[in-house]
């Protein structure tokens, strides 16, 4: 239970649920959960190129040929990647692994940010979008990348961000309305 309870988002009563639930199990199943997580441990790799998870090096998406190598696509997680290719981005990524947080004590050095700086050094794209989380750490994760990839010339964007679909304007915050006012266009 001690060492479930350390998963992210698992408490007490749910480590103890899921505890039980093991012991219970056909021993087949549990064993295969162990199994599980060794293999995960054992064969992911961290991709030389952008920091990504993945069983080879480099990734997937890193050795893609049919990639756009001009646009690259700056995330804080890994698991942030699946959520681009499900809205089809078919652009290259960088991995920061995190973001600048005070709170949580980690630094911009704590970051890939290095390996982002020396990656667009020597491929120089077209574009980096900083698609950090449009929340007070990533806003300012993006903010201290964006001044560090501009002394290097390059084009650097950010997510446009404004009104959710389907989201009432009486229930959105005002940072989000002055967003969606900034980032407005002319109606097609």
């Amino acid at each position: 239970m001690e060492c479930l309870a350390r998963l992210p988002g698992v408490g007490a009563k749910t480590s103890e649920r899921f505890a039980y639930h093991l012991l219970r199990a056909p021993e087949a199943e549990a064993l295969d959960l162990a199994h599980a997580i060794r293999a995960a441990r054992e064969r992911t790799k961290v991709c030389s190129e952008c920091c990504n998870l993945d069983e080879v090096d480099p990734c997937a998406i890193c050795a893609d040929p049919a990639r756009d190598r001009g646009l690259l696509l700056v995330v804080e997680d890994p698991r942030d990647i699946a959520s681009f290719e499900g809205a089809g981005h078919r652009g290259l990524y960088h991995v920061l692994q995190g973001r600048v947080s005070s709170v949580e004590g980690i630094a911009p050095e704590d970051l890939t940010v290095a390996a982002l700086v020396a990656r667009v050094r020597r491929t120089q794209p077209r574009e980096v979008c900083l698609a950090t989380n449009p929340d007070l750490e990533g806003e300012g994760t993006a903010q201290w990348i964006g001044a560090r990839l501009r002394e290097l010339g390059v084009t650097v964007t950010r997510l446009a961000r404004g009104m959710p679909a389907g989201a009432n304007i009486h229930q959105v915050s005002t940072s989000i309305l002055a967003d969606a006012m900034a980032g407005r266009r002319p109606l097609p």
